[in-house]
């Protein structure tokens, strides 16, 4: 046995006996979806025909929405979050990655309907501050995940406990699978600081319950309450950035709404007629971002990004309204397709990120400010900290600087970058509608060529509301399923398993064992050693973040 063999054994040895709580194949979000089984074969093929498979997944959704606002749980969840914001409580929503910038949005929604509605007249400054976002990892992970954040128990537990939370206040945790460590540790903080919990989740907690200690100790809690939204398998198997987090931001944001509108009535509002309003508002949504015309425009902006990305290039998107929800997704594309993350500025020779997003009428400073709506909240523990509650020492050392400093590093504002112009370059303006700021074209002259991607052929059939739920969800629609299917058309999707996947967490080795032992239909063990062959391989030529998966099974094919 060689030394790279070797110590891919151990490593897997390790895995299989100390990591047994991260099986997860029994959790519903894990599952495929049979809709889009063939996603990356059909998508090479036929663009369309990809886009659609993705949206009739997503149009599934409007069923599910219906179901869950009209359950007793919504609506003992709706007068939980208005009790609380009435008598001076806080809504601090939790997640982790995609969960945690659904969070970020639902914040930065809430503040922006405060301050709408203080330009009416209204005093509802007492209001402003009382929804908050917690992202494992603090705000910086808007920008790129940290290895390992999502692993420990502990580390959420310090955020929370840093909020100092009490029994006005509801801790609203989100997790497609309803097992993600950390955010499983700031319900359990927060439950002993004598908060209530709500665990908004995407896979019956029932078999995480007998299955896995960690979602015992939250659920099976006197004060905690979980919605259970049964959405099936995501259009890329366990690619929690798809159909999982949009229904959850949908029912989240709802409750908001709800909540906003009779504290802001003198009377009583008729919550089932409200119920039923934003019922049919979410499928006229669903079914807007479904329309010819916006599949069109997916599939010219995915086919243009996939010929730029074939021949090296770099694009830079450019947003306002929807600068967050951009940065969401182009974040949630690097440990999903194993693409660069973003580059700060200090980091002259590193690899340049694909994609990249920018504020153009803004500086970075305000930008980011802009795009939380407040001052970014970042974390600024030391290693000691990070000793203290019970963080490894091999992870401490892969911990980067996560402060305000180093987000201000991502300069997202209208600064010039010289190495993302000239030559095969793009610049992408996106929005809801018509409505361009001059700002942008000006900019934009420095690249090689523009597009403009909106929702203006059916904006004006996407409703409003005072938290704009239902523009957000279809801007997410739309900018998931674009990078997806770009990603689909590289060859970077097989079936509708993420090949390409970076296994940064306990969580993604699972997935990419369980994708191994599927495509190459050999048995868990073998997968998961055949998985640290290609990562240990791919260390020792200093490339960590290497493609393993995709590696491994053209190595297992080629045998």
């Amino acid at each position: 046995m060689t030394n790279l063999e070797e110590k891919a054994l151990q490593r897997s040895k390790e895995f299989l006996e100390n990591e047994k709580e991260y099986r997860l194949g029994f959790v519903e979000a894990e599952l495929p979806n049979p809709k889009t089984a063939h996603l990356g074969e059909i998508t090479v093929k036929d663009t369309k025909a990809g886009i659609k498979s993705i949206l009739d997944v997503d149009l599934d959704l409007a069923d599910v929405y219906n179901q869950i606002i009209h359950s007793e749980y919504f609506d003992q969840f709706y007068e939980n979050v208005l009790s609380s914001l009435i008598n001076g409580g806080r809504i601090v929503v939790s997640g982790c990655g995609s969960t945690g910038r659904l969070a970020m949005r639902l914040e930065n929604s809430w503040r922006c309907a405060i301050a709408d509605l203080c330009k009416t007249g209204m005093d509802l400054s007492a209001y402003e501050d009382k929804v908050i976002s917690l992202m494992t990892g603090g705000d910086y992970t808007i920008i790129r995940a940290v290895e390992s954040f999502e692993d420990y128990i502990e580390l959420g537990a310090k955020q929370a406990e840093d909020l100092c939370l009490c029994e006005k206040d509801i801790l609203v945790g989100v997790t497609a699978t309803g097992e993600t460590t950390s955010i499983l540790g700031t319900a359990k903080q927060a439950l002993a600081d004598g908060a209530k919990v709500w665990m908004i989740v995407c896979s019956d907690p029932m078999p995480v319950m007998k299955k896995l200690d960690r979602a015992r100790d939250v659920f099976g809690h006197s004060n905690c309450n979980a919605i259970y939204m049964k959405c099936g398998g995501m259009a890329v198997t366990g690619s929690s950035r798809m159909q999982s987090s949009t229904i959850e931001q949908a029912i989240i944001a709802s409750c908001l709404e709800m909540c906003l509108s009779e504290i802001i009535s003198d009377s009583d509002i008729n919550k089932d007629a409200h119920k039923n309003q934003l019922s049919t508002d979410f499928k006229k949504c669903i079914i807007a971002v479904s329309d010819d015309t916006v599949v069109e425009t997916i599939k010219t902006q995915a086919e243009t990004e996939c010929q730029l990305y074939e021949k090296n290039g770099l694009i830079t998107y450019y947003a306002d309204e929807y600068l967050l929800d951009v940065l969401a997704d182009t974040t949630e594309r690097g440990p999903t397709f194993c693409v660069p993350p973003f580059k700060p500025k200090s980091m002259i020779n590193a690899v340049p990120s694909w994609s990249f997003v920018k504020n153009p009428t803004l500086n970075t400073e305000e930008a980011w400010e802009k795009c939380f709506e407040r001052s970014p909240r970042c974390i600024n523990y030391t290693a000691e900290d990070y000793r203290k509650i019970g963080i490894t020492e091999a992870d401490i050392q892969k911990i980067p600087q996560i402060d305000c400093k180093a987000l201000y590093e991502f300069q997202i504002g209208y600064e010039s970058n010289a190495e993302r112009e000239g030559d095969n370059t793009l610049a992408t303006w996106i929005g809801l509608d018509d409505k361009v700021p001059d700002e942008f074209y000006e900019q934009a002259k420095a690249f090689e060529t523009c597009t403009v991607m909106t929702l203006s052929s059916v904006s004006k059939d996407i409703p409003q509301t005072k938290l704009h739920i239902f523009e957000h969800i279809a801007m997410k629609i739309m900018i998931n399923t674009m990078s997806t299917i770009t990603m689909a058309k590289m060859g970077r999707i097989r079936g509708n398993y993420m090949v390409y996947v970076n296994i940064s967490n306990k969580k993604l080795i699972d997935r990419a064992t369980r994708i191994i032992a599927q495509l190459c239909d050999i048995e868990y063990e073998k997968a998961n050693y055949e998985l640290f062959l290609s990562k240990v391989n791919f260390e020792m030529q200093n490339n960590p973040n290497g493609p393993v998966v995709i590696e491994t099974l053209n190595r297992i094919k080629n045998k």
